[in-house]
């Protein structure tokens, strides 16, 4: 039988670098019991403590291995938490791009339908049930920088939340907080930075808000936001409803789509919003939906066709934040974790982010890690050629460790120390 022992080998000794590299500054005991995570993580492709400490095949009792496990999380502190994000921020940077940056925000939930003991549960609508019903649970304000190369996502900024919880403000809250932290991972707030150097931020309709559009256009970068249909604007000099203006026009820009494999006619115009007084652009895309026209607003200026179809691309992109959240909810079983408290649902999110993280890094070396080849090749997928790997990383990953007959202690290093020489006196 073959064990990949060769794959299985650069694998461990792949997530143990990354484990040093975000565990810098922590203490000894911090830094095993991260790469511990990471490789149970990984391997068991499961958010559940009890499942996590069975793949680290340790030779103690499995009770013993499974109260470590939480008391280390839940003992984590805001500052070891800060250590290891900013760790983790310095390595993943580096596949950022220089030019154009990409940023992703939404906000997702996590159902705990049938939940009592939980901390703070919330009442959230399960975005993935059928009727969209309202259940028990929390909130995830998530936003995701796109790689230079393979435009994969990468979280710098995941935040579980609840209304209920004592100093809670608003959900826009969380939103400037992770807009922030976009702006300050790429550092692009100096007033005289050209095009190149702003960022692209990209939201859904449920950020459709006058303080985020002031704050996005204060930090002097670009977005792209999709309209509600209840928007009102002033146009030319009359205030008129963002549908109304959008049925009133046709679309004379005809542009084939293949992520949505639709052909759709876009359209815009300048209209001026009533809370600043100024001008935006508004772009109308007709054929996507049957019901409505999509409408998205942009404080970027529109000189040519080209620059139309690049405003409705970026939307369009937006898709991969929402792959991102099924990869995190259904390769590893996400919403099913059983801690409770939220300090330790946070710091299990960290723990995931980090995983997810190192995806899309392995995923950017594609053309020059021969590692990453290998296992796309062990997930057995469909597809060779997707637009997001993750999935196939994933389980490439959890099936070349899946032979592992021993768990990451071997390869850590554990300090020996010499037997301690007590003086002796003969009488």
């Amino acid at each position: 039988m073959n064990y990949f022992t060769t794959d299985l080998y650069e694998l461990k000794r792949e997530i143990l670098n990354f484990s040093k590299k975000v565990s810098s500054g922590l203490d000894k005991a911090k830094t095993k019991i991260l790469s511990a995570m990471l490789y149970g993580i990984a391997k068991s492709k499961s958010c559940l403590i009890s499942e996590i400490s069975r793949e680290l095949d340790e030779k103690v009792k499995l009770k013993n291995t499974i109260e470590r496990l939480c008391d280390n999380l839940n003992n984590l502190s805001e500052e070891e938490f800060k250590i290891i994000d900013d760790n983790y921020i310095k390595v993943v940077k580096k596949k950022f791009p220089k030019e154009n940056p990409i940023a992703l925000f939404d906000d997702s939930d996590i159902a705990k339908r049938y939940g009592k003991k939980f901390e703070d549960l919330d009442q959230v609508i399960d975005a993935s049930s059928q009727n969209k019903e309202v259940v028990s649970g929390y909130h995830v304000c998530e936003s995701v920088i796109l790689t230079e190369k393979e435009k994969q996502p990468i979280s710098v900024y995941s935040n579980i939340y609840s209304c209920q919880s004592d100093g809670f403000k608003s959900k826009n809250d969380y939103t400037i907080k992770s807009i922030d932290k976009v702006i300050e991972v790429i550092g692009s707030k100096e007033k005289d930075k050209n095009d190149n150097e702003k960022i692209d931020m990209v939201f859904d309709r449920g950020y459709d808000c006058n303080q985020i559009i002031k704050n996005v256009d204060d930090s002097d970068n670009y977005f792209v936001i999709r309209m509600q249909d209840r928007r009102n604007f002033l146009f030319k000099g009359k205030k008129k409803n963002c549908h109304q203006i959008a049925i009133t026009r046709k679309g004379k820009i005809n542009v084939w789509f293949e992520d949505e494999e639709k052909e759709c006619y876009v359209s815009h115009t300048k209209v001026t919003m009533p809370f600043n007084k100024k001008d935006y652009e508004l772009v109308i895309v007709y054929g996507l939906l049957e019901e409505h026209p999509m409408i998205l607003l942009t404080n970027r200026d529109i000189h040519s066709k080209e620059d139309v179809i690049k405003i409705v691309r970026l939307y369009f992109s937006r898709w991969k934040v929402e792959e991102y959240f099924r990869i995190k909810k259904q390769e590893y079983d996400f919403e099913n974790m059983r801690v409770r408290t939220l300090k330790s649902i946070n710091n299990l999110n960290l723990l995931l982010k980090l995983v997810m993280g190192l995806l899309s890094m392995l995923v950017e070396e594609i053309d020059r890690k021969l590692l990453t080849i290998k296992i796309i090749e062990r997930s057995k997928s469909l597809r060779k050629k997707v637009i997001l790997y993750l999935s196939q990383i994933a389980r490439g990953i959890g099936k070349i460790l899946s032979f592992a007959r021993c768990g990451i202690k071997e390869f850590q290093e554990i300090e020996t120390r010499s037997k301690y020489k007590q003086l002796e006196l003969r009488l």
